[in-house]
């Protein structure tokens, strides 16, 4: 069984590997460690010692694991942490919010020699994969190695779940070796118990992305000294595109030329999810006959529409916005984290696809904090009734932040959840 395992994987990835080099992936400078082989500097963080190993595949899940870092730190001082990723962007920015707080690695990919490899440099004191991290190898020779495993801000989406039932005589064996799941709902638990997860080990603690984003707030100057940096003097109003996929870009940018033409103050700003396509992106606003300007450094010339073109910033741009329009729910998907926006008081629109925060979204659109609109379609003529009654829209933001206030404590119930793990 595990010999197919691993042969389906390897073929898997022969098969991703043209399409990951054209898209500027592949290669990146940690792809050693990938292997299991790590550099110097790690191992002296680790002097020896076993350290705390938290997994996030990328972006997203690194961010929202910034408020357990934190407390890890206060009430673990002495144990190294070490925080792994799967994507080049993710390793970048974790590297950026650990600082000194630990070490940033890249995950194994999962094969027996390099999981192995990896499992000896890190002698994890626990394992925690963030969300559906589900790597069977990894699971396995921990758990043979009696490392504690635990996942927190755990969901099963309803297409996830759908798929994992095909193989749940195979899945449940391998759920039973963790000790820990902190889920973000009670669907999400009762999904994971359905898979074969024991009961007694579930927990419904909410999503670490409340309290992340509460974290992720800019400071007000900060956000002035954006504005100032590329050209807009308050009197602009701003639509905010964040973490886009390809599909959704000449939508917003159709949607932001219908609006164009009752305000000629309008401007959109577009973050990409993946920055290699920047000039994707550049060469479809350009084609719609608008001024792109890319926004880490001051432009040179009055833009229409900005490209985001750094990682971690998106939350200071949100700042900026009088709308949100959240990437990835416009396209099958499953939607990006609208929290960020939410904690920063903005009203929110995002698409039909949402199911990778179905809970949270439909909180948000419950208490009226957000709108989700059937399609791309519905885009111009939504912004138009948001900047059209401003008053509106001021009160939609200030719902989506209370809500967002309401729910932070989650991450004080997720280290509670873990530390029987840590003793």
């Amino acid at each position: 069984m595990w010999f197919c395992y691993e042969l389906i994987l390897l073929v898997g990835m022969l098969l991703y590997l043209p399409k990951a080099i054209w898209r500027k992936r592949l290669p990146h400078r940690g792809w050693s460690m990938r292997l299991g082989r790590y550099p110097r500097r790690v191992t002296d963080a680790l002097q020896g010692r076993s350290a705390i190993w938290i997994h996030a595949v990328s972006v997203g899940e690194v961010l929202a694991a910034q408020p357990l870092i934190r407390l890890l730190r206060e009430a673990y001082p002495n144990d190294p942490l070490v925080l792994s990723t799967v994507t080049s962007s993710g390793f970048d920015v974790a590297v950026k919010q650990l600082g000194h707080q630990g070490t940033a690695i890249y995950f194994p990919l999962d094969f027996r020699v390099c999981v192995s490899r990896a499992l000896n440099a890190m002698r994890p004191r626990v394992l925690i994969l963030m969300e559906s991290e589900l790597w069977p190898t990894m699971i396995r020779l921990a758990s043979a190695r009696r490392i504690p495993l635990a996942v927190v801000n755990g969901r099963i989406s309803p297409s996830a779940f759908r798929g994992y039932q095909w193989v749940r005589p195979w899945l449940a064996p391998l759920l039973s070796r963790m000790q820990l799941f902190a889920m973000q709902s009670e669907a999400d638990a009762k999904r994971i118990i359905a898979l074969g997860a024991a009961s007694d080990r579930v927990r419904v603690v909410g999503s670490l992305k409340w309290d992340a984003s509460l974290g992720a707030r800019p400071e007000p100057q900060a956000v002035a000294e954006l504005a100032a940096r590329i050209g807009l003097n308050g009197r602009e109003r701003v639509i905010v595109a964040g973490s886009t996929h390809r599909g959704e870009e000449q939508a917003v940018v159709e949607a932001f030329r219908a609006l164009r033409a009752s305000d000629s103050q309008a401007r959109l700003i577009i973050a990409p999810r993946h920055l290699e396509r920047l000039d994707e992106v550049d060469g479809i606003i350009r084609q719609a006959g608008f001024i792109p300007a890319r926004l880490s450094q001051p432009p040179s010339a009055r833009w229409d529409v900005g490209l985001v073109d750094t990682f971690g910033q998106l939350s200071h741009y949100y700042g900026l916005a009088a709308a949100a329009v959240i990437g990835g729910s416009f396209i099958p998907h499953g939607g990006q984290n609208p929290l960020e926006a939410a904690s920063l008081g903005k009203p929110i629109l995002f698409g039909p696809h949402m199911h990778n925060f179905d809970e949270i979204a439909r909180q948000l659109t419950a208490r009226r904090a957000a709108r989700q609109l059937a399609g791309p379609q519905d885009l111009a003529p939504a912004l138009k009734e948001l900047l059209a009654h401003p008053e509106d829209a001021q009160a939609m933001g200030r719902r989506a932040q209370e809500l967002t206030a309401q729910f932070r404590g989650v991450v004080s119930r997720t280290l509670d959840a873990l530390r029987p793990l840590l003793r």
